[in-house]
């Protein structure tokens, strides 16, 4: 029989090439009139149901609530197969044509594959897994460990070694460093920090080694992933670091031996990043993060990986350019604030900026302000369009002293408004990336008080995550607007606010979504289910935008929060109605938490 529904997607996709031809022979065409029972409740299943034409409706026994509908290569009744009967109704709502594939044959499928079986039995996180694997064909660098084949034994040198005998111990061993043992310390000297010992410093060829040696190591275990490793090198802007098993150091790992293995060569983009003498140069290094994120994407990279990655480097590239552009005698007396989706770490793509500076002195204020058009102008440059709120250190609203900021948070959480609230919220994900970040402290503790946390205003605050409905029907569809759906308001706005007023009851340290949700399951917030279950969320939102965003062409297209569903596969439609289905149950026990029936 021909087959006219998508089997290569997941998770049909999962099977080889024999399991697929089997169950193509296996699937029966069954007809049903609109009105028609397929399933009641209580009934056992005679197999799995894939829609090939028309609507079916899940409901309870009356059929006066209804649970959800299907469409399209949509797939039913999963759990009445594996739980041998069938806990809600089915009817056709019209005409309805479905493969039935016999609850035997289907049993089949599971016991002989993994992946197959998987997909059904498991949540929402590990299903994406096995869909963003499959779809990205995950590179083996990726999914490759640290072990023996990747680092290199360790050469250890006294501490009162000269010089000149580790000089010639390197060339003999072929090795670009090598450790030192110092008292109870252990350190490590490279080939260029002799370079610049002997040829920049005072040192001569006599000299002790232990003092050019760097004693604060960065280490990586055993057994950890390669991309790890990378990740660490490329915040560090180091070439090796040590690996550890046991609490012992085993070998080195160098940045050169890993090259080799990665080809997107994003410690590369972070060298020129280093390496950058004028803004121009920085330009070029920014314009090669969209290829970056595209090779990573395209590599399967978990997106997760991709943002603490992309993170470091944007944080770096504003760096630098705060270096080439402030005078020293002027960088301690400003703190640079990165806020929003950059403040926390999950931008990917650039959106627009958000950001804000705080003054150590008010007189340096006309000193600084030419400096920060510069410092704007940089970010225009590098791909950052303007806030089109304005939120942006360039504005007079976004410029204070550590008091200003001070007296300004206790305004907003006083006033209570909702422009209050979301300039409070844009502020809670401040994370000081240039300057002095002493001065931002004071601030971030003027919301971190108790009598603030217990206030009304948390609610006021809280309140803003219910703003936006969530984009499903009263039958448990998605709900479209011209065949797109805006994903930030429907999905991530208001989880990741949810998650953000409960840090701020309870006074959680981390801006990062993924961090305070740990927190708070640690704390006991959240039980460890629905934190999962959030986090799987956020990052499956995040990755489908990316996905569709990287299909967009010309500049600015991180700005997009707009999927468009007729460009996703059955399986993504499936996994996206379940995604704001947790975000759903989420924005309903915030109302609940909070006390929100008064408001």
């Amino acid at each position: 029989m021909s087959v006219q529904i998508n089997l290569n997607q997941p998770p049909f996709s999962f099977l080889d090439d024999t399991q697929l031809d089997w169950l193509t022979s296996r699937l029966d065409l069954v007809f049903y009139p609109a009105g028609a029972v397929i399933l009641n409740e209580g009934d056992a299943s005679p197999g799995l149901f894939i829609i090939y034409k028309g609507v079916v409706e899940e409901s309870d026994q009356s059929g006066e609530q209804v649970f959800s509908q299907y469409g399209r290569e949509d797939i039913f009744d999963v759990r009445a197969v594996l739980e041998s009967r069938c806990k809600h109704k089915y009817t056709a709502i019209e005409e309805t044509l479905c493969y039935l594939l016999k609850a035997k044959d289907f049993i089949r499928l599971i016991e002989t594959s993994d992946d197959f079986s998987i997909y059904f039995k498991t949540d929402l996180g590990t299903r994406q897994s096995l869909v963003e694997q499959r779809d990205n064909s995950v590179s083996e660098f990726i999914l490759a460990r640290i072990d023996e084949d990747t680092i290199r034994p360790p050469v250890y040198v006294n501490g009162q070694t000269n010089l000149a005998r580790v000089a010639t111990l390197m060339h003999e061993q072929k090795y670009d460093a090598v450790l030192v043992r110092s008292g109870h310390e252990t350190g490590i000297v490279t080939g260029t920090d002799l370079l610049k010992a002997t040829l920049m410093a005072d040192k001569g060829k006599q000299d002790k080694v232990a003092d050019v040696a760097q004693f604060r190591l960065i280490e990586v275990e055993y057994g950890d992933f390669l991309f790890g490793a990378l990740l660490k090198m490329t915040q560090h802007q180091i070439e090796r670091v040590v690996v550890k098993r046991d609490g012992e150091i085993v070998g080195l790992l160098e940045l050169m031996d890993m090259l080799s293995l990665f080809s997107t060569h994003s410690h590369v983009i972070a060298m020129r990043i280093e390496q950058a003498k004028n803004q121009q140069e920085l330009v070029v290094a920014a314009k090669r993060l969209d290829t970056l994120i595209e090779s990573l994407a395209g590599q399967g990279v978990h997106v997760s990986a991709i943002m603490e990655l992309i993170t470091t480097l944007n944080r770096r590239l504003i760096q630098r350019a705060f270096e080439i552009i402030f005078p020293q005698r002027l960088r301690n007396s400003v703190c640079i604030l990165v806020l929003g989706s950059e403040g926390r770490g999950e931008q990917i793509l650039k959106t627009d900026q958000d950001n804000a500076i705080i003054l150590k002195n008010e007189h340096d204020r006309e000193a600084v302000k030419p400096l920060l058009q510069q410092l704007h102008q940089a970010l225009l440059d590098f791909g950052y369009p303007p806030c089109p709120g304005g939120v942006m250190f360039i504005n007079d609203s976004w410029i204070e002293t550590t008091e200003g900021w001070q007296a300004r948070v206790g305004r907003w959480i006083e006033a209570s408004t909702p422009d209050a609230m979301m300039n409070m919220a844009i502020f809670m994900d401040a994370e000081p990336i240039c300057g002095d970040a002493q001065l931002f402290y004071p601030v971030k503790a003027s919301w971190q008080g108790e009598d603030l946390r217990t206030s009304l205003a948390l609610v006021w605050f809280a309140k803003q995550a219910l703003q936006f409905e969530t984009p499903l029907t009263f039958l448990g569809k998605i709900r479209e607007d011209h065949g797109k759906v805006d994903i930030k308001k429907g999905g991530i706005f208001p989880l990741v606010h949810g998650v953000r007023s409960l840090a701020f009851e309870h006074a959680v340290d981390e801006c990062n979504t993924l961090k305070r949700l740990e927190i708070l399951q640690h704390k006991g917030v959240l039980e460890e289910d629905v934190a999962q279950g959030l986090r799987d969320a956020l990052l499956f939102f995040i990755r489908l935008r990316l996905r569709q965003q990287l299909e967009r062409e010309g500049e600015n297209r991180g700005l997009s929060q707009q999927l468009e569903l007729d460009k996703l596969r059955s399986v993504d439609r499936s996994l996206l109605r379940h995604a704001f289905h947790r975000v759903k149950k989420f924005k309903q026990q915030l109302f609940v938490h909070f006390h929100m029936e008064n408001f």
